[in-house]
């Protein structure tokens, strides 16, 4: 008689487990490098705008100015000079901006938060983006300000 070998429970419940183990760990690096990709995007945003913003300084002599923090809204009159483009050639300080464009957003999908003159930068802006959890500061402490837990920041920046 032939003897056939068989896989036993034990045998089975081990390679589950050590699928589930390579499961979780991939599942999590992929989490993490989601949550990476979303904070360099939004820093090459802001990068991007604070080009933008710089070139406005340079042909105009100063930066448009919010004195209270708010959203980057271009339909909003804060941002009117800066939608007519540059003086002379009238070309859009950021490619494919256009006056219908509303909000400037981060990777999260919120506006990114501007004042000028700034609280942290005196002599030029403040440009910060939530973060993902799309509050200022640490949404876990009511009295933590822009800046604080997760918001990306240009104060922040190397």
């Amino acid at each position: 008689m032939k003897r056939t070998s068989h896989f036993t429970l034990i045998e089975l419940l081990a390679v589950i487990g050590i699928i589930a183990i390579l499961a979780s760990i991939t599942v999590g690096g992929f989490s993490y490098a989601s949550r990476r990709a979303d904070s360099a995007k939004t820093q090459a945003i802001m990068e991007e705008f604070t080009m933008a913003l710089e070139a406005f300084k340079q042909d105009r002599g100063y930066y448009p100015v919010m004195k209270t923090a708010g959203d980057v809204n271009f339909q909003n009159d804060a941002w009117k000079t800066f939608m007519k483009g540059h003086s002379k050639t009238e070309k859009p300080y950021m490619q494919n901006l256009t006056p219908d464009d509303g909000d400037l957003e981060d990777a999260y999908g919120k506006a990114l938060q501007y004042q000028c003159p700034g609280s942290h930068n005196k002599e030029s802006f403040d440009l910060w983006s939530k973060g993902p959890d799309k509050h200022n500061g640490d949404k876990k402490d009511s009295s933590s300000e822009a800046g604080d837990g997760d918001d990306i920041c240009n104060w922040k920046q190397n």
